[in-house]
């Protein structure tokens, strides 16, 4: 994992939304294959082409490659799919035991540091980013009124030109909470996600369905997903 990631829990970091408990349920939650996002992300930043191994780099990106914040990275599958492709990646979490699993999984991934943060509240530099995303974490915040600061947030930590993608549940429909779990998303319409980004090049957005299973979820299910790739404006 690395010399930087922090696993020691900071003030604030007690309403973490219940994610130490999922993520020490299992020793790998979400699995190592990648989302599609990821590299739907990869190809806007002209990222390499990629490998068909899903894997750690086989060496650290090099100084002028494009930097990625993935928000919300859990185990750390999309930052290492970024890093493979050749991007330095900050890959954020406010849970240390998604970072924990992730350290398991894919030892010290070159190109990646691994930091303990949260969306809410993380210290995050103005412009610095080249891309942002955001997989599966918008719907797990509050209310509307926090996604709609978060985005903001993640808006401005993206240089002129740079890519935001973000996957998120809908309200498409409704949201069946596993056996024993009561906690629910904020379901937000499709194009309430769009609206955020006027002003932005849309590069893709679809609404879709999606019926899976998971470790925790064992029984079908489906959730009305959004994901959205933008372009921030380039200065005039």
């Amino acid at each position: 994992m690395g010399p930087n990631t922090q696993h020691t829990r900071p003030t604030g970091y007690d309403d973490d939304g219940g994610c130490d408990a999922r993520y020490t349920r299992t020793a790998c939650l979400w699995g190592r294959r990648p989302d599609r996002i990821s590299d739907v992300l990869g190809d806007a930043l002209s990222l390499p082409g990629a490998p068909e191994e899903i894997g750690p780099p086989a060496s650290p990106p090099g100084a002028g490659a494009p930097v990625v914040l993935d928000v919300g990275c859990g185990e750390g599958r999309n930052a290492v799919r970024l890093a493979q492709r050749g991007a330095r990646v900050l890959a954020m979490d406010v849970s240390a035991a998604a970072l924990e699993n992730g350290a398991r999984a894919w030892g010290d991934a070159g190109g990646i540091e691994w930091r303990r943060g949260d969306a809410r509240t993380a210290d995050l530099e103005a412009a610095a980013f080249d891309g942002v995303l955001a997989c599966s974490v918008l719907h797990w915040l509050e209310d509307e009124e926090q996604v709609a600061d978060v985005v903001a947030r993640l808006q401005a930590a993206t240089r002129p030109g740079g890519v935001n993608a973000l996957l998120m549940f809908n309200r498409g429909h409704a949201y069946v909470p596993p056996a024993g779990e009561m906690r629910m998303p904020v379901l937000l319409p499709h194009d309430w996600y769009l609206a955020r980004y006027a002003g932005w090049t849309v590069l893709s957005a679809t609404d879709t369905d999606s019926t899976h299973t998971h470790k925790g979820h064992e029984e079908p299910h489906t959730h009305a997903v959004t994901r959205l790739v933008v372009r921030k404006g380039a200065v005039a």
